[in-house]
């Protein structure tokens, strides 16, 4: 009798000892850990705070015109200053000059057509203001000019592979690349003359 006394409550406690083990790991499992995006983002709020009050301070007409406004460039000595608005124009216009099928890199600048130069313009115009002045307008083509040869010289310098053939050199072009176009500065590149550009 007293042996089956104690086998009883060796299996009692047993089955308690598993239950405890097993609620244990469902605990585990369970823990509503901390959302690590929140604590950072958190810690982010002050810092917008902090980038909202600087812009706030900001001169707006300036930095950010409102709907239907332009940015006004700023001209000294019939020179552009290079100010915030300079390095956004000159953004502008990398974008423009990247462009070409408004303006093809094959066509010396002095040829291109007066319908896509004036088209390149407008574009610029419609976020920049230059006052309509006659040395605003041409400061802003010779930028547009001189962003344009660089693009299609950084092309021709990243691509013209010495080592290939022109066949060659024109089969490790993107897409984006115009292949027509730049096969003509490519083959002036590699003229005897050793031309760089034809304009």
């Amino acid at each position: 009798m007293y042996w089956l006394l104690v086998a009883f409550v060796l299996s009692v406690f047993m089955v308690v000892t598993t239950s405890d083990q097993s609620d244990h790991s469902t605990d585990e499992q369970d823990y509503d850990h901390p959302n690590l995006h929140d604590m950072n983002m958190a810690g982010c709020d002050g810092d917008q705070m902090k980038k909202k009050t600087r812009e706030k301070n900001k001169d707006h007409a300036e930095y950010h015109p409102s709907q239907g406004q332009r940015f006004v460039i700023k001209f000294r000595n019939d020179q552009i200053v290079h100010d915030s608005v300079a390095k956004k124009l000159n953004k502008k216009c990398a974008m423009v000059a990247n462009d070409f099928k408004l303006l093809p890199m094959d066509v010396p600048w002095i040829e291109q057509d007066q319908k896509n130069i004036d088209e390149a313009m407008a574009t610029i115009q419609r976020e920049f203001d230059y006052n309509g002045s006659t040395f605003g307008y041409r400061r802003i083509n010779e930028r547009l000019n001189k962003l344009w040869r660089s693009v299609y010289n950084s092309l021709l310098d990243k691509y013209n592979n010495k080592d290939l053939i022109v066949e060659e050199v024109m089969r490790t072009l993107p897409d984006y690349i115009i292949k027509e176009q730049f096969l003509k500065k490519l083959i002036e590149r590699r003229s005897p003359r050793g031309l760089v550009r034809i304009n």
